[in-house]
């Protein structure tokens, strides 16, 4: 009885989207993105993968490829600790972070890349540091003056907005 009325206490987890691709089914939940393979699709590309989950705090981007006129499309979720390595599809369809999909499923997959995307967004805007106006000011007065080149001024301007 405890421990129903605990797992009732703890945050609800939102099922966002839901989308079914060729070789599994990706779900956005209000924290995180789900990969969860079913089906025979699944088996042959993903035989050692059945589900798993990437926190979109982890997320660095997210990769449509369109479907051809003989081949799937496919959506891939990339890592911001990871390598954004090779992109052709037969190196898609055995990646862990891909899902494949058809032109029937084009659209909402198009759609679920965007409400990730939001959510990458959302979260790195968060965890950026606050921007310091007074440095920024010192550093355009010493470009002025002469005493820092145009090449250190734009690149510590970017590194002070978090660009």
């Amino acid at each position: 009885m405890n421990q129903k009325v605990a797992d009732v206490n703890q945050a609800v987890i939102q099922v966002e989207m839901q989308v079914r691709g060729v070789n599994g089914q990706v779900i956005l939940l209000s924290d995180r993105v789900q990969i969860k393979r079913a089906g025979a699709m699944a088996r042959l590309t993903q035989s050692r993968n059945s589900e798993k989950d990437i926190p979109v705090s982890a997320l660095s981007a997210v990769r449509i490829q369109l479907p051809g006129l003989l081949t799937n499309g496919y959506i891939r979720f990339y890592l911001s600790a990871g390598k954004h390595g090779d992109d052709t599809l037969i190196r898609a369809a055995s990646d862990e972070n891909t899902v494949l999909f058809n032109h029937r499923q084009f659209t909402r997959f198009a759609n679920l890349k965007t409400e990730i995307e939001k959510k990458i967004a959302a979260s790195q805007a968060i965890t950026r540091a606050p921007v310091d106006f007074e440095q920024l000011d010192r550093l355009a007065e010493q470009y002025k003056q002469g005493l820092i080149s145009r090449s250190e001024w734009i690149s510590t301007k970017k590194r002070l907005l978090g660009l």
